[in-house]
C-alpha cells in the first residue's frame, strides 16, 4: 500500500513538471509567434506606405511631365511666329555743345554721342518664327532719325540652327547679325544696363558690329568656343561698293565659359578677337567722314563678369572689359589735309561696370570707362588722330526703375572728358517700351 501511495505521488508530480514545462514552452511559442507577427504587420505596413508614396510620386511625375508638355507646346506654339516693337525715348543734356568725340581713334557716326533734347532714339519692330524643325530666323529693322528725316535699317536678319539639328551641341547662324565679337555685342543697345554703351564700345565698334556673315560654334559643358566670317563691310572696316564680290575680309573667334562658384554666385571668362582688312578705296570713315583708315585692323578683347543672386528678386553684377587693337596701315584726316600717312601702333581701352538690383523695381549702378590712344606719328599732329596727352575718360551713375519687365525708366548722369582740356557732363533719361511677348528681362533682341 505505502508503494502504491510513493508511486501515485511521484506521478503526479512529474506530470505537474510535465504540465508546467509544457505550458511554459506553448507561453514561449506564443510569445515568439506574437514578436514575428508584430514584426510582419511593422514589414506590411512600411511596404505598404512604401507603395503608397512610390504611386504618389509617380503620379506627381505624370503630372509634371504633361505639364511641362503642356507647356512646351504652348511655347513652341507661340514661338512659332512672334512680332514685337521696342519703343527707345530719350531726353539728354549737354554742358558742351560742339564736336565733342574722344580725339586720337577715328570715331565713327555711332558712337558718337547722340542729338541733344528730347526725341524718339533707335526703336525697333521684331519678327522672331520657327523655320521647320531644324532653324530659327529674326529680322529686326531700325527705325532712326539721321540728316532730319526719318530712315529704316536693317539691323539683323538671320538664321540659326536648332540644337541636334545637324550635329549635337553645334550651331550655326548665317545671315546679318550681332556677332560674338564682344560681351554685349551679341544684344542690343536697349537690353543694356545703361543707357548709353561703354566708351570702348563706341571707339572700337561703332557701338556695334552687324556685318553680314557666317557664325559656327560648339558647345561642351558650360563652354562655347566659335569662329565666324564677315564680309567685313562695318565698321572697324568699312568695306563697301568698291569692293563687293571679293569675299570676306573679316573673321572672328571667341571662348565663352561659365563657373558656378556656388549657389547663387556665378562667374563668366570670356575671350574674343575679331580681324580684317580695310580697303582702299574703302577706307573706314570716322569723325563726320573727315579721317579714313586703309590696313589691317586686329581687335581682342577680355571680359569678366560676376554675378551674385543673393536673394529672388535681388542681384549683384560686376562687368569688365579690357579692349587691345593694333593697327597697321596708314591714316588721312582730309580737314587738316594730312594726306595718307603711315600707321603702324597699339590703342586700348576698358571699363569696369556695377549695378546692384535691390528688388523687382530699383537698380543703381556705376560705370568707368577708359581709353588709352596710340602716340600720333609725325604727319597727323594736330589732326583728329591727335589725342593731345589726353586718355579720355568717363564716369557713369545710373538709376533704373522697372515698372514691369515691359516698361523701363532710366536716369544716368556722365561726366565725361573727350579731349585735352574738356570736360561734357550730361544727362540722360531713357524711357524703354516693349510692344508684344517681348521684355526688358533677358531680352537680347
Amino acid at each position: 500500500m505505502i508503494k502504491f501511495y510513493v508511486v501515485f505521488f511521484i506521478s503526479i508530480f512529474f506530470i505537474k513538471n510535465l504540465s508546467a514545462d509544457i505550458n511554459k514552452e506553448v507561453s514561449d511559442l506564443r510569445n515568439e509567434f506574437n514578436q514575428i507577427k508584430e514584426i510582419y504587420e511593422n514589414k506590411i505596413e512600411a511596404l505598404e506606405a512604401k507603395i503608397e508614396k512610390l504611386e504618389n510620386e509617380k503620379l506627381k511625375q505624370e503630372t509634371k511631365a504633361a505639364d511641362h508638355h503642356d507647356e512646351h507646346d504652348a511655347q513652341s506654339e507661340e514661338s512659332s511666329f512672334n512680332i514685337e516693337a521696342v519703343l527707345n525715348g530719350k531726353y539728354t543734356s549737354f554742358t558742351r555743345s560742339g564736336e565733342v568725340e574722344p580725339k586720337g581713334f577715328g570715331t565713327a557716326h555711332e558712337g558718337e554721342r547722340g542729338r541733344e533734347g528730347l526725341y524718339i532714339g533707335e526703336s525697333e519692330l521684331i519678327i522672331n518664327s520657327d523655320i521647320g524643325e531644324k532653324f530659327s530666323g529674326s529680322l529686326t529693322a531700325a527705325i532712326v532719325r539721321e540728316d532730319g528725316a526719318d530712315k529704316i535699317e536693317l539691323e539683323e536678319a538671320y538664321v540659326e540652327s536648332l540644337d541636334g539639328s545637324f550635329l549635337d551641341n553645334t550651331f550655326f547662324k548665317l545671315g546679318r547679325a550681332f556677332w560674338n565679337v564682344a560681351a554685349l555685342n551679341p544684344q542690343h543697345a536697349h537690353a543694356d544696363d545703361f543707357a548709353d554703351r561703354p566708351l570702348p564700345y563706341r571707339v572700337f565698334l561703332n557701338k556695334a558690329y552687324n556685318d553680314d556673315g557666317l557664325e559656327v560654334s560648339y558647345l561642351f559643358g558650360s563652354t562655347e568656343i566659335g569662329f565666324g566670317i564677315f564680309r567685313g563691310e562695318d565698321f572697324p572696316f568699312g568695306n563697301t561698293a568698291g569692293s563687293e564680290g571679293t569675299g570676306s575680309d573679316a573673321w572672328s573667334a571667341f571662348y565663352k565659359s561659365n563657373l558656378n562658384i556656388s549657389n547663387t554666385e556665378e562667374l563668366s571668362f570670356n575671350l574674343y578677337h575679331l580681324s580684317g582688312k580695310s580697303k582702299s578705296p574703302n577706307a573706314r570713315l570716322g569723325n563726320e567722314d573727315t579721317v579714313t583708315f586703309s590696313g589691317d585692323s586686329d581687335l581682342s578683347i577680355i571680359n569678366l563678369d560676376y554675378e551674385n543672386s543673393y536673394s529672388s528678386n535681388q542681384k549683384f553684377k560686376i562687368s569688365t572689359e579690357y579692349f587691345y587693337r593694333n593697327q597697321d596701315g596708314t591714316f588721312a584726316d582730309s580737314e587738316e589735309s594730312t594726306g595718307n600717312i603711315a600707321f603702324d601702333d597699339n590703342d586700348s581701352g576698358y571699363y569696369l561696370a556695377l549695378v546692384n538690383q535691390f528688388n523687382d523695381h530699383l537698380s543703381l549702378g556705376y560705370r568707368y570707362g577708359k581709353l588709352v590712344p596710340a602716340d600720333a606719328p609725325t604727319g597727323l599732329v594736330g589732326s583728329a588722330l591727335d589725342s593731345g596727352g589726353n586718355d579720355p575718360e568717363t564716369h557713369s551713375v545710373m538709376s533704373e526703375w522697372k515698372f514691369d519687365s515691359a516698361s523701363v525708366v532710366r536716369l544716368q548722369l556722365n561726366h565725361e572728358t573727350p579731349q585735352a582740356e574738356m570736360v561734357d557732363n550730361q544727362i540722360i533719361f531713357q524711357y524703354i517700351m516693349y510692344l508684344g511677348s517681348g521684355g526688358h528681362e533677358g531680352h537680347d533682341h
